[in-house]
């Protein structure tokens, strides 16, 4: 309600309750009439956020400012049948997030030391010379391979994204590739090392329809997918289709996605996922259900279950015409099979008993065994690992010691069946821009780039996970020295060790740090304090842009046409038009804009668009002409297909990618890089087996040398109130979605605490300050936070338990350790122990 409607409606109800102290317009001859309204303007944008949904908002405008959002509110709004995408409370604040107080409005350059937040503003012109000609500085003096593309998610742009700075930095020739993200690099690997695909090829939400049990393991879908057209509503939708599912969530928190869903709720403790599995199969093993129920299977599909199926898989791999296949072979142990090892017989000692398990996962043994025999009892068994297991220490291994139960059940393929990944998703596709041919091969995982600032030279393939170079140990030759941050807060606030981070960034040029730090963003986060350029960017209410769905859309496929509600403001540009000033100032704008403007460019693309089968067929009446596609502004087509995962292998007979062409519980893949890559003895549980085997890690429940002086487990969570970090800046959603970390009753009553009482939470790497909420919805022993807070070390300079400054934004990231996955090199944010106390 606006104001103006706000007064008038509060004016009447009080004239209603006192109606002898109200007169009638007719007794007010001195009453001023109202102002008519001025006609808003209505245009379609959306929130393009990294959560997997890129909402449509409708925006409303009056004399170039804007005045309100709506969700889209469109159609009859029937679940299946083109139902609303209706976006969640961040999508609804995007007006104060396009006003907030902290809009970066000009271009500007550091004046005090990286992370202090001081800077001038300069002209374009100034920014645009200083970029282009610091580039070229560092690119004669460095090499191409110093320069890095920093790894971002905070806006999902369909036109002028950051794909913009890959377009300049391929015609300076070239920069560091990266790979893998922070959501989801070790169940990719665990992925390629299992079925050699996608960790995202699950079967798609609407086949539960067919199933009779559903296994979540750290899989939470309302708080994550919270849009009207997501995961999270989808997965609602089908426990609603089907209310004889029996739902098992297993998670050390009760989440939003059970919420009285559920029938049961295990809580585990953080980084024991695959000792839970492990007992699991040893359960459907040891009792003979497996022989007689799946053996088949297993022998078809499969590669590793027993000392035979290796002995068939070598055999097979030393007759292969092909030679790269035919090299697995060495790599084969045959005694290395997962019967033995789950039974604990061969060169195994130790069977992993549900007895055995319970005191390391904190599940009973009685609870393991009734989950092993719902698996084995249910004729459609669905299992879904989340990616929070991922977020582990080695959680490569956690991931593939999952995965093995919907193998184990013999039932992939059949309706109802999952193959433990995460669930297929929908949608449509368009034209995008591309970001030209980057003739530099070599490339680092996303969460090293902080180690290649001050060790890239001597960075491997072997010790480090350096693809592309000659050779296993040939050094990638080069430091970071550039670094351009577009719609990136991983700089500092999303990367592990802030504190370590911060150290690192500081550094000049001079010091062995970076020479140029280019930022790009909307806002003044805490990685634009880091920057030596700061650019402003156009926030998505200003933009005009083509965007599709994202990759968590669920079943719902759409388009959204948006158009700009307002001019850019400030002195903001579009990161195509950023980009082309400094193309220009480096004699290359023709070849970065092609002789096409913003405009121009959204024509073409959207021409390219209606040529694409997924788009033209899904929806035959989409315009013909971008502009009157902006009228419109949404284009939906719901697809309830069910699409089972694996379908094409197990009921298609197409091979898989892996070594072997078939489901690899013993990785050949893993095999070859346990035998060949190095690896650091001195860090607990940082080795990689070609079994998927739980293994103690540093700083997990089993770590003792941590455990008397942070005796609690802490792990994160995605709020309601951020998509990461993205949103931290809007007060409506701070005051509508607390930041406090959760403890469980039993511990923080041991501790003295009372709800909300500020409290102190530190590790080995940083102290954070924030209030407590006790909640019987987290295990104990376990605390929980969720990321995505802004880093913000107290002014003042107090210190904390830790002896460093304390972080009084409450950033997760202050306290995880910096510390790559033996596979993926990715990161194991979920790994800390901590110790919480009063402040």
């Amino acid at each position: 309600m606006e104001r103006r409607s706000f007064l008038k409606a509060s004016a009447a109800l009080g004239c209603a309750a006192t109606v002898t102290g109200c007169k009638t317009s007719s007794d007010e001859p001195n009453k001023v009439p109202p102002t008519p309204p001025v006609e808003e303007n209505q245009t379609w944008s959306a929130c393009l956020v990294n959560c997997g949904s890129n909402c449509p908002i409708k925006v409303f405008s009056r004399d170039g400012v804007i005045t309100r959002v709506e969700a889209d509110n469109e159609t009859t709004d029937e679940y299946g049948h083109n139902h609303q995408i209706r976006a969640c409370a961040r999508g609804r604040s995007l007006k104060q997030r396009t006003y907030a107080p902290d809009r970066l409005k000009r271009p500007m350059k550091r004046v005090g030391k990286r992370g202090e937040g001081k800077f001038v503003p300069i002209s374009w012109d100034e920014a645009a010379s200083t970029v282009a000609s610091e580039l070229a500085r560092i690119t004669e003096q460095y090499g191409n391979r110093s320069i890095l593309k920093l790894y971002g998610s905070g806006a999902y742009y369909g036109f002028a994204s950051s794909n913009c700075f890959n377009r300049l930095l391929n015609l300076n020739g070239g920069f560091l590739n990266i790979y893998g993200n922070y959501s989801w690099a070790q169940q990719i690997d665990a992925a390629y090392a299992t079925w050699a695909g996608s960790s995202t090829n699950g079967s798609s939400v609407v086949c539960l329809e067919d199933s009779d049990l559903f296994i979540g393991i750290g899989y939470n879908p309302s708080e994550m997918r919270q849009s009207g057209s997501g995961e999270g509503y989808d997965f609602l939708q089908a426990l609603k289709n089907n209310p004889s599912l029996e739902v098992i969530m297993i998670d050390p928190r009760y989440t939003d996605s059970m919420a009285g869903k559920e029938d049961k709720w295990l809580p585990i403790r953080p980084g024991t996922d695959a000792v839970l599995a492990e007992a699991i199969a040893y359960e459907m093993i040891n009792s003979g259900w497996v022989e007689q129920n799946s053996k088949a299977f297993l022998d078809k599909y499969c590669v590793g279950y027993d000392k035979a199926s290796l002995e068939q898989a070598k055999a097979d791999l030393e007759i292969s015409n092909d030679s790269d296949k035919r090299s697995y072979a060495q790599f084969i142990d045959i005694e290395e099979n997962y019967h033995d090892y789950i039974l604990g017989v061969g060169k195994f000692t130790e069977a992993k008993t549900p007895e055995w398990a319970a005191k390391i996962c904190g599940i009973s043994a009685s609870n393991i065994k009734q989950i092993a025999d719902k698996i084995m009892n249910a004729s459609a068994p669905f299992i879904t690992i989340g990616a929070g297991v991922n977020r582990h220490a080695n959680g490569e291994q956690a991931m593939r010691s999952c995965y093995m139960l919907p193998l184990l059940t013999g039932k992939l393929g059949k309706a109802g069946v999952s193959n433990g990944a995460l669930p297929v998703q929908g949608g449509m596709s368009k034209a995008g821009l591309g970001g030209l041919s980057n003739p530099i091969k070599e490339s680092i995982s996303f969460y090293t780039f902080s180690d290649a600032i001050i060790r890239g030279h001597e960075m491997t393939g072997r010790k480090d996970g350096v693809r592309g170079t000659e050779d296993l140990d040939t050094p990638l030759g080069h430091d970071v020295k550039a670094i351009f941050a577009a719609n990136s807060n991983a700089l500092i606030n999303q990367h592990s060790d802030s504190n370590g981070t911060h150290e690192i960034l500081q550094l000049e040029e001079s010091e062995g740090g970076c020479g140029l730090i280019v930022v790009s963003d909307c806002w003044m986060t805490p990685s634009a304090r880091y920057a030596d350029i700061l650019l402003p960017d156009t926030t998505w209410l200003e933009s005009n842009d083509l965007i599709d769905n994202s990759y968590a859309t669920g079943l719902m496929g759409y388009l959204v046409a948006m158009k700009a509600a307002v001019d850019p403001l400030w002195d903001c540009k579009s990161m195509y038009d950023m980009c082309g000033l400094i193309a220009q100032k480096m004699g290359v704008y023709a070849q970065y804009s092609e002789g096409k403007d913003e405009a121009a460019w959204l024509n073409q693309l959207y021409a390219e668009t209606l040529t694409k089968p997924t788009s033209a067929a899904a929806i035959p009446a989409l315009p013909l002409s971008y502009e009157e596609a902006q009228k419109i502004g949404v284009f939906r087509s719901f697809n309830g297909t069910k699409r089972l995962a694996l379908d094409s292998y197990i009921n298609g007979g197409q091979p898989l990618r892996t070594p072997s062409g078939k489901l690899e519980i013993y990785s050949l893949d893993f095999a070859q890089k346990a035998a060949e890559w190095e690896f650091n003895s001195e860090v607990k549980g940082d080795s990689i087996t070609a079994l998927p085997k739980y293994q103690a890690t540093w700083e997990g429940y089993e770590d003792e040398e941590t455990l008397e002086d942070y005796p609690l487990q802490l792990i994160g969570y995605h709020t309601k109130g951020r998509t990461h970090s993205s949103y931290h800046n809007v007060p409506w959603l701070r005051e509508a979605v607390e930041d406090a970390v959760w403890m469980n009753p039993q511990d923080a009553h041991a501790r003295g605490l009372e709800q909300g009482v500020t409290v102190h939470v530190w590790s080995q790497r940083g102290t954070i300050e924030l209030p407590v909420r006790i909640t019987p919805r987290i295990a104990p022993g376990v605390a929980a936070l969720g990321q995505g807070a802004w880093y913000q070390p107290d002014p003042s300079g107090r210190v904390g338990p830790s002896g460093h400054v304390i972080d009084i934004g409450g950033c997760i990231n202050t306290l995880t350790r910096y510390q790559p996955s033996p596979s993926a090199k990715g990161n194991p944010q979920h790994t800390n122990r901590v110790q919480i106390a009063r402040a």
